[in-house]
């Protein structure tokens, strides 16, 4: 059995008709909504797209957007910002995405009090990497109210607060 190996793929796709490919994108949409998500962001507007990651998080770990208490899985949180990046490469909507798994984790937190160092770190973590981000990009002052306001509604426990706001200074001195 031969390897499957994208020079294969191009050689075979090569010898299709434009209406052969088109059937075959169209299929592949049909059947992986990620594709689909993907040729979306390309082509159309992405804040729909954004939105549906966002929707992701905020279920996660937002009192009232589900039945019940959030369920405050990181992991799932975490995984929609990794598949948000896999259909599209905005570093403005993907920050956006960013910021708001640390506002809805901080929330989080501050309504709930939790008692586990990872809610605290993970947030932090993801802050930094969202400022480094900007910073790479040339964007931090798009970006410098909401950083602010994460900071300054952050709760105290395991020196949460303290450590966002040294990641801010960091970036915003």
């Amino acid at each position: 059995m031969n390897k499957f190996s994208i020079t294969e793929l191009k050689k075979d796709l090569n010898g299709k008709t434009k209406k052969e490919l088109i059937n075959e994108i169209s299929n592949i949409c049909k059947k992986f909504p990620q594709v689909k998500e993907y040729y979306q962001s390309q082509y159309a507007d992405s804040t729909d797209i954004l939105e549906k990651y966002i929707e992701i998080i905020e279920k996660e770990f937002v009192d009232g957007k589900t039945r019940g208490f959030p369920k405050a899985r990181l992991s799932a949180a975490k995984k929609a910002i990794q598949d948000f990046k896999k259909v599209n490469e905005d570093p403005e909507l993907l920050v956006a995405l960013m910021l708001t798994f640390v506002e809805c984790v901080s929330n989080f937190n501050s309504d709930f009090g939790v008692d586990e160092e990872k809610y605290y770190t993970s947030p932090e973590n993801m802050f930094e990497k969202a400022l480094k981000l900007l910073k790479t990009k040339k964007l931090l002052s798009k970006f410098n109210d909401r950083a602010y306001e994460i900071v300054e509604n952050a709760c105290e426990p395991w020196g949460h607060r303290d450590t966002l706001s040294e990641i801010y200074a960091e970036y915003y001195s």
